[in-house]
């Protein structure tokens, strides 16, 4: 049976699956088709959502939101991030723009 990841414990540079003891980096095909299409997704709705607060939308932002999906596989996940990346960039943000990194003091 094919792993699902869902115990995921998240780090800058990727995740570990504690389902199947295994720790994906950042350039790894399982990272990037499922955790940055999901980070990239929240980005785009949090430029529409930062937009809808001035009373404007972002249509790109909420087709690319809506084309990336939730839980769905894409056989082209590299042009679907590609194409994300480019509007994310055009709104001053980037993948990590979807969460922010807790450190301890």
């Amino acid at each position: 049976m094919k792993c699902v990841h869902n115990q995921r414990c998240r780090y800058t540079d990727g995740f570990y699956c504690e389902d199947c003891n295994t720790y994906f980096g950042e350039s790894s095909p399982t990272y990037r088709s499922g955790e940055l299409l999901s980070s990239l997704w929240m980005v785009m709705h949090n430029i529409n959502a930062e937009a809808s607060r001035e009373g404007g939308t972002i249509t790109e932002a909420i087709e690319m939101r809506d084309k990336i999906g939730i839980r769905t596989k894409h056989e082209n996940y590299e042009e679907i991030i590609a194409e994300a990346e480019l509007i994310a960039k055009k709104y001053g943000k980037d993948a990590k723009s979807a969460s922010f990194t807790l450190t301890k003091e």
